[in-house]
């Protein structure tokens, strides 16, 4: 189900007429389950890299606008592009070709090929884990694992990861699959969530962010969580930008600043706790590689 034109503000879709290049809505704004802290991703086609701008945050009449510039092949953005919503096109119609050529089929073939590359990416982590001597570093990679899993799980039950919404889409993935996400969670710690929990967490994601484009609207997306008392998925939502972050920094910042690490991840360094869930989680991980 794909969000109508005329739904879209008319404010947004002026400034995307403003843009010199092909626009689409992307994202959980096409879908039904899109929240009102949830921006506008407008993803800008760009006819070359060393065309390419850097993403941004913007606001169009008080509602947060992600610029999200593309560039390469349409195919190489297949997932991304799924339920788009066409704002512009261009003289060769770029993007209403490409509509046509995402076909129900591909769709799911590619979900399922990302979905493999998250799963494998777990099993990685959870190496990584296993190879360090620090507690709270071999916490931290397991929890980023746990994550990895579920977008893997998510992705080859037919669905793009939303990041806010991952709980929702969670219950709807099917039995057969259901008892590994448990332990993924197990991992994750949801019965964790509380506010002292998340407060401290958002600070550290704070310092992390802190030279990010989207450091705000991350923020006003654990705002309105709360305020809505919104606990688990708020939990949930925090972690996931944690590991996102962490993942892609070194193995020397890890150790160096474990006290931040700690905080963003709301991790304990129970280290016979953490090998029994590792274990479960390859074999769930495994299972799920039809290995």
């Amino acid at each position: 189900m794909t969000v109508l034109y005329e739904s879209i503000p008319t404010a947004i879709k002026a400034f995307a007429n403003e843009i010199l290049h092909p626009v689409a809505l992307i994202g959980c704004r096409t879908s039904p389950i899109s929240l009102d802290c949830c921006e506008y991703d407008l993803a800008i086609f760009e006819p070359s890299q060393k065309d390419k701008q850097a993403n941004q945050v913007v606001q169009v009449d008080k509602q947060p606008v992600e610029l999200m510039h593309l560039t390469g092949s349409i195919k190489d953005h297949v997932i991304d592009l799924a339920n788009m919503v066409i704002l512009k096109d261009n003289s060769t119609l770029i993007l209403s070709s490409a509509a046509k050529d995402i076909v129900s089929g591909k769709y799911t073939k590619m979900l399922a090929s990302s979905g493999k590359k998250s799963l494998i990416s777990s099993l990685l982590c959870q190496q990584k884990m296993r190879g360090t001597k620090h507690p709270i570093v071999a916490a931290m990679w397991l929890k980023i694992a746990a994550y990895e899993f579920i977008d893997g799980m998510i992705a080859l039950s037919g669905n793009r990861p939303m990041p806010v919404h991952i709980l929702e889409q969670v219950r709807q993935i099917d039995s057969r699959r259901a008892e590994g996400v448990e332990v993924a969670l197990e991992c994750i710690g949801a019965e964790r969530a509380t506010r002292p929990a998340i407060s401290r967490s958002m600070e550290a994601i704070k310092e992390l962010k802190l030279k990010d484009y989207d450091k705000d609207l991350f923020l006003s997306k654990i705002r309105h969580l709360l305020e809505r008392r919104r606990l688990v998925d708020c939990y949930y939502y925090a972690g996931r930008v944690a590991s996102k972050n962490l993942v892609s920094r070194t193995e020397s910042f890890h150790s160096q600043y474990s006290k931040l690490v700690q905080l963003a991840l709301d991790l304990s360094s129970d280290s016979q706790g953490l090998e029994k869930m590792q274990k479960r989680l390859s074999k769930d991980v495994k299972i799920g590689l039809g290995r």
